[in-house]
């Protein structure tokens, strides 16, 4: 049989996995740290005869607040309310015409196949309405 261990270990063990919940961030580590720590804490209130039985509760307890309340607690800290659909580069704004490129934005897009590009000449400022893939389509200012 195990001998019984002591509560202020069992609450030194569970802020341990509490403090490398912190850095790990799984959301697995803080239940069984909260289970230690309630095990700590009846442990003081109530004797126990064999060590077993205080690492079977703090396992039970641990595994039951894992099941409860995991996905409660992801929900809560890792999800975002508001959509964030900017797209920075897809902006009207002003470009170059540099070595038959439109130069915008620090990036060299191809001139649209719709827009004839014999109108814009080397160095000329342009109006970029839209971005896609590797396009841009433009117009003179």
């Amino acid at each position: 049989m195990l001998s019984v261990i002591d509560p202020y270990i069992l609450l030194g063990i569970g802020v341990v996995l509490i403090a490398f919940e912190a850095i790990i961030t799984s959301f697995i580590l803080i239940w069984f740290g909260i289970g230690f720590v309630l095990t700590a804490f009846i442990s003081y209130l109530y004797p126990f005869e064999d060590g077993i039985w205080q690492l079977a509760i703090a396992s039970f307890i641990s595994i039951l607040l894992l099941v409860l309340l995991r996905k409660r607690t992801f929900k809560k800290f890792l999800s975002s309310n508001e959509k964030i659909t900017d797209n920075f580069l897809n902006e009207k704004g002003i470009g170059q015409i540099k070595n038959e490129k439109v130069f915008y934005k620090g990036t060299y897009w191809e001139i649209d196949g719709q827009v004839d590009e014999s109108i814009f000449n080397e160095g000329e400022k342009v109006v970029v309405i839209k971005t896609f893939k590797n396009f841009a389509t433009i117009e003179k200012k």
